[in-house]
């Protein structure tokens, strides 16, 4: 039997977020249409014969204002796919749903241990000298994270995410022992 399961976990409250994301729209505009009147600028001057490092200045600073709000645009709007299939675990980013980046596939059989991070271990866990890399792949704080310890090309790893109680039934299948669920 083929077992497969697919969701998406986004932020619960958005207004925050919303906020800033429409101010970003609006600096993003407004420094773009600088960097291009500053443009303009220097071909002019350059078309007289005359060269004004401000002007110049000025425009690179404004793309580069224009740039970095489109980015902080983008990020306020992220969500994750988690992602079952047949043992393997896979968690990708979509950016402004648009983009997907792939962040980590683990087969669910290398987990020593998913739990919920309230569980005595995690805290544990977090201090462990052992754990070389972590992996914070969730939006929302609160009773919903687990926490799984996995080793993968001999990098003991600490993954934090919010799985749903289907996702977690499923892990627990492929991995009885070491799936503890609330």
């Amino acid at each position: 039997m083929d077992y497969f399961h697919e969701e998406s976990v986004s932020r619960v409250k958005m207004g925050l977020n919303s906020i800033v994301y429409v101010l970003c729209y609006i600096a993003m505009i407004l420094f773009a249409l600088m960097a291009v009147a500053n443009f303009q600028a220097v071909f002019y001057q350059l078309a007289n014969g005359n060269i004004d490092f401000v002007t110049i200045i000025a425009m690179l600073v404004s793309g580069g204002l224009a740039y970095g709000a489109f980015v902080l645009k983008n990020n306020q709007r992220i969500e994750y796919d988690y992602t079952f299939t047949n043992g393997i675990f896979d968690i990708a980013k979509v950016i402004n749903n648009s983009r997907r980046k792939k962040l980590l596939s683990v087969d669910v059989k290398e987990f020593e241990v998913i739990a919920p991070i309230s569980d005595e271990g995690f805290q544990r866990m977090l201090n462990h000298k052992g754990i070389q890399k972590r992996h914070n792949y969730f939006l929302n704080r609160g009773s919903g994270l687990y926490y799984g310890v996995f080793t993968q090309d001999g990098v003991k790893s600490l993954l934090v995410f919010e799985p749903s109680q289907k996702l977690l039934e499923l892990f627990k299948i492929f991995n009885p022992r070491n799936v503890k669920v609330r």
